[in-house]
């Protein structure tokens, strides 16, 4: 990919240093339509955390301002999918805004999950903008010693 910071008889002085910077972002992202790719334009992917331990393994995320009925918890295959939409609330009708800092919209933020945990008894709970899924551990295996037959 050839990346071009000046048009062809474009003079370098004509170009203010934001303008160069911002046509240097979008060239590696020509192939989407000259956009970031949407995590970087929303700033809404929670922060995570995960944890194991012997019994099981914890999801945290980081998801302030939502209610809980706003946020949807999936597992599709061995992915755990959260998916939330933080709303604009005006509150006040009569106030006019200068300027608007908190993030709206929606997002999606999905983790694969390693094998040998029960999906099926998920405790998911939401207690001050934390989002936390324990994932209870299968239980191991024993193992088996398995007798070769001849076949006559």
């Amino acid at each position: 990919m050839k990346l071009a910071l000046w048009p062809r008889g474009h003079h370098r002085t004509q170009d203010s240093l934001s303008t160069l910077f911002d046509r240097f972002l979008d060239s590696p992202f020509a192939a989407l339509g000259n956009r970031l790719p949407e995590v970087f334009q929303s700033g809404l992917a929670p922060a995570v955390n995960v944890a194991e331990s012997e019994k099981s393994l914890t999801v945290s995320l980081e998801l302030p301002g939502l209610k809980e009925e706003d946020i949807d918890v999936q597992i599709l295959g061995n992915q755990l999918v959260v998916t939330a939409e933080r709303r604009f609330e005006d509150e006040k009708k009569d106030k006019e805004f200068h300027r608007v800092e908190h993030q709206y919209g929606s997002f999606s933020r999905s983790l694969t999950l390693p094998s040998g945990l029960r999906s099926d008894q998920v405790d998911a709970t939401y207690e001050k903008g934390i989002l936390t899924l324990e994932f209870p551990k299968t239980e191991p295996t024993p193992a088996a010693k398995i007798k070769v037959k001849a076949k006559d």
